[in-house]
């Protein structure tokens, strides 16, 4: 309790006042604390070892969140705990952040900052810690502290007022080593007690880490939980709520204490000159176990991965003082003792203290370092507690004072006692709780019943022959007191991990349980005649199945054939107009209505290849054939090239189109073509639906970005005739438009259907906002990795650009080959033909070193075909084998189709129609890469 001062005794007076007030108006406090809201405190929790920690569920518990929820029994309060730490956590309440803090000491000048309960929490002990080597203190003999040097922390002054009594009582003289915050905060007082310049110091409970050895503890001072002082309804809340608690538990505060504290103490105690002479003169201490005794001895056993208490212990006293040991086995507990009588052992492991009289004189038990439960079983035909009852021990044992019988047989294992209990031989037996439950578990005894019984404990020594080697047992009960509570909670624990395979055979289980064989039997063979039938059925239903999977994949195949047909044989007549048109219109002499004629050939000849992509692009989605290519370009020359196609469309419809962009990072690793496709379908949606003297604004902006890959947001809008909201769910749809008769008369409807599924297979969402009259916003938010540097090919337009060139094309469809010959020759280029592949290889291996610039291979060939053919060329030994460009000049333009061509060894890919534009664009790329 703390000391009472004149305001206290005031602030109690008034109190007085106000209960006896409240006594009077209302019958009973608590039935009034029911009936209110329930009320949440604010409740400081730094970790604090004891008083406030964290499970690994994060559940909270510790001495002080225990009193809390005692006193939440009588309030009704539940609490808030907030995070923080023991230096803000003062300050904090102090600004009134807190309702509640636990693990206050008591000032009289923090009285203006804290409202103090009448009842405290209990007491705390100090800790005299010394140098883990200073065997000058011994830890048992407090003479050993005088005239030694003991550093304090200065202002903790109660617990320095404690010790001062502690060393007065005692008749100790020491000098008191003071050390201010600064120090403190330094670690200076463990450094100075590590140096020797001080020869112990003085800390809490929770300094006891094992860094340094605990040779004392003290009564250090009351802690309490206090209130804010400007709130005196949760003050006197708190004040009965701990009357109560005080009034039917007194015990309550130290019970708290040593559920968090006196477990986890422990004493390092050193050992004597004698005993370290004796540790390396001894070599080896023989151990007698068992060979198997659960929980004692089960090293090499299949036992839940533990090796006993007795091996954990033992390594545990070997850790602390150096001491060997190694184990002797016997067949039995009781031959176990006879071998340290007969001096065959050292010490045995394990040692019931209910030693039966004739082992008791001759033999010495250690220190206790285990306390189990025995268990009490019965043959279920007798009646326990009774008359004239026979129990069965294990040899070695006396009768447990808290059993009852008129004879006792020994037997000597407790398989042994088992059987006899079983057959009903003995009538009762007791024995270890947890070996007996093993061996329960390993056979069966089907008369075998435990007996519920409490006050069952028995404690467990090492013991060794009388009169016991003084230097061994020392050792040994050192070692054992050194260790915590806790620290032995933990190897008992750790070995109690069970115990859970049975190796009860074919024949125990028949003899035991006749009835219960057949039935399993009967089942058994129920469930085998089942399995064979589901297998079967398995069988059958994998075979179906692996059928519809090769007829699924098969049609996948021929449709993945028949698009690539389909393109291939569209636009090879498509090859033939667009192609000749452009001859045409590339002479001199030709009229301008006949060239009027030919732009709108072109024009037309485009639409209808645009159309046939669009169909072929909706099959192969259809299909889940449309794939997203991965390759290296730049954002920024994209945007650039569409703006730049799509400006034209635009400015014949007196439309203004912009741009903006906002962008960190533009050399990215996808597929360029998709993504142009669809901004192109959005933007051309955009021009067609905006009458004239409206607005189109594409607009791309980065969003955010890590180390390997940007996020984008792509939004085209316009100032055009707008979505009507019934039309919304349906522009997505395959063949659906909307708008004026003129509008939708222009298209198939599919483009937006297409970008909506290449968007999706992107990772993105293609979304709309649009308000009828106002316009439209389509936008979409991606995310692409990060790729190689793309720089931008310049462009330079020169006439007779392939002049001086010699190019070798592979085609063997005449009139493409004409096509595509003519096209080259007309720009200065001089052009050799093979008609297949075979040919192919052959002129360019006789061809000389640097005669082919640049080979155009066409990919669906006889004998051999343009794959094959551009394999053969890269293996072969010519010099220009690696360094000529080969492109790819085919009708099949799908995404496995450049695949193909890339893997081949392809450098680049040409589509028919060819457009001269992308021929001098791609041509001159690999031109000046091989210059």
């Amino acid at each position: 309790m703390k000391p009472v001062t004149k305001r206290g005794i005031l602030k109690r007076r008034f109190l007085g006042v106000c209960l006896a007030f409240l006594m009077i108006a209302i019958p009973a406090f608590p039935a009034a604390a029911a009936a209110a809201e329930p009320v949440v405190l604010r409740v400081p929790f730094p970790e604090v070892p004891g008083f406030t920690m964290l499970d690994e569920q994060g559940h909270h518990y510790g001495l002080v969140v225990d009193y809390l929820n005692e006193i939440a029994k009588y309030t009704g309060w539940t609490y808030d705990y907030i995070s923080t730490s023991g230096n803000d956590m003062v300050n904090d309440f102090i600004a009134g952040k807190y309702d509640l803090m636990g693990g206050t000491y008591y000032a009289e000048s923090l009285e203006q900052y804290f409202a103090y309960p009448d009842y405290s929490c209990g007491s705390t002990k100090s800790v005299l810690l010394a140098r883990g080597d200073d065997k000058s203190i011994r830890g048992y003999d407090y003479k050993d502290l005088e005239g030694k040097i003991i550093g304090v922390v200065e202002r903790a002054a109660e617990h320095v007022r404690r010790l001062e009594e502690f060393l007065s009582i005692n008749g100790l003289h020491c000098t008191i080593r003071k050390y201010g915050p600064e120090e403190v905060a330094a670690g200076q007082i463990d450094k100075d007690l590590a140096d020797g310049i001080i020869d112990a110091k003085l800390g809490n409970i929770t300094d006891d880490t094992g860094e340094f050895r605990a040779v004392a503890y003290i009564d250090a001072q009351l802690h309490y939980i206090v209130a804010q002082p400007d709130n005196p309804e949760i003050l006197e809340q708190l004040n009965w709520a701990m009357s109560k608690i005080m009034s039917a538990n007194p015990d309550f505060s130290s019970q708290l204490y040593s559920k968090y504290f006196d477990a986890t103490s422990a004493r390092n105690l050193l050992l004597t000159d004698e005993e370290w002479e004796y540790v390396q003169n001894k070599g080896t201490v023989t151990v007698a176990v068992p060979s198997y005794f659960h929980p004692f001895y089960c090293a090499d056993t299949e036992d839940g991965g533990h090796d006993g208490i007795v091996p954990e212990l033992l390594d545990k006293i070997n850790q602390q003082y150096g001491l060997e040991f190694s184990c002797v086995f016997a067949d039995s507990y009781a031959q176990t003792l006879q071998m340290v009588v007969q001096g065959e052992a050292d010490m045995a492991g394990f040692f019931y203290n209910d030693i039966s009289d004739d082992v008791q004189s001759q033999l010495a038990a250690s220190a206790p370092y285990s306390t189990l439960t025995d268990l009490i079983v019965r043959n279920k035909s007798v009646t326990y507690p009774g008359e004239d009852l026979t129990c069965g021990l294990l040899k070695g044992r006396q009768m447990p004072e808290y059993a009852r019988a008129s004879h006792i047989k020994y037997y000597e294992t407790v398989y042994e006692v088992l059987c006899a209990v079983n057959t009903g031989e003995v009538d009762f037996a007791c024995g270890l709780a947890a070996h007996m439950e093993q061996v329960m578990q390993d056979n069966i005894f089907n008369n075998v019943v435990p007996v519920s019984q409490s006050e069952t404990r028995v404690e467990f020594s090492f013991a060794m022959p009388m009169p016991a080697d003084p230097n061994l047992l020392t050792i040994i009960n050192k070692g054992i007191n050194s260790l915590s509570e806790q620290e032995k909670m933990a190897i008992v624990d750790h070995n109690f991990v069970s115990i859970g395979e049975s190796s009860t055979t074919l024949r125990q289980f028949i003899e035991g349980n006749p009835i219960s064989a057949v039935l399993v039997i009967a089942a058994f063979s129920l469930l085998i005649v089942i399995a064979i039938a589901i297998i079967s059925k398995m069988r059958i239903q994998a075979a179906n199945m692996q059928k519809a999977v090769t007829k699924a994949e098969a049609k996948s195949k021929a449709k993945s054939e028949f698009f690539s047909r389909m393109s291939h044989e569209i636009r090879t007549p498509m090859n033939a107009i667009v192609g000749f048109s452009t001859l045409l219109s590339m002479k001199d002499n030709v009229p301008d209505d006949a060239k009027e004629i030919l732009t709108k050939l072109n024009t037309s000849s485009q639409y209808l290849l645009g159309l046939i992509n669009d169909i072929l692009d909706m099959s192969r989605i259809d299909s889940g054939m449309l794939q997203i290519a991965s390759e290296n370009f730049s954002l920024s020359l994209v945007l650039d090239e569409i703006c730049s196609i799509m400006q034209a469309q635009a400015q014949r419809k007196q439309i203004k189109l912009s741009s903006k962009t906002s962008l960190n990072h533009t050399d990215l690793l996808g597929d360029a073509i998709r993504l142009k496709q669809v901004l192109m379908n959005l933007l051309s949606n955009a021009i067609k639906f905006t009458p004239a003297g409206g607005q189109v604004c594409l607009t791309v902006e980065e969003t955010g970005a890590d180390r390997t890959k940007a996020a984008y947001l792509f939004s085209v809008s316009d100032t055009g005739v707008g979505i009507a909201e019934e039309d919304m769910s349906r522009i997505f749809e395959s063949f659906e438009q909307v708008g004026s008769n003129h509008s939708r008369s222009q298209g198939t409807g599919l483009g937006l259907p297409i970008s909506l599924n290449i968007v999706e297979c992107m990772g993105g969402r293609l979304q709309v906002k649009s308000q009828p009259g106002k316009g439209s916003e389509f936008y979409f938010s991606i995310s692409m990795p990060f790729g190689e540097i793309t720089k931008a090919v310049p462009s330079e337009t020169v006439e007779n650009s392939f002049e001086g060139m010699c190019f070798l094309l592979v085609e063997d469809n005449v009139l493409n080959a004409e096509i595509a010959s003519d096209l080259l020759s007309f720009e200065g280029a001089q052009v050799e033909l093979a008609t297949d592949g075979v040919q192919a290889v052959a002129r360019f291996l006789q061809s000389e070193t640097g005669h082919f610039d640049l080979i155009l291979m066409d990919v669906q060939m006889p004998n051999m075909n343009g794959l094959d053919a551009a394999r053969a060329i890269r293996a072969s030994d010519h010099p220009d084998a690696q360094s000529v460009p080969i492109i790819a000049l085919t009708a099949n333009t799908f995404q496995e189709d450049r695949d193909m061509a890339r893997e081949a060894g392809m450098n680049d890919f040409l589509a028919k129609p060819l457009d001269m534009e992308q021929i001098h664009i791609v041509l001159q790329k690999w031109l000046r890469r091989k210059d």
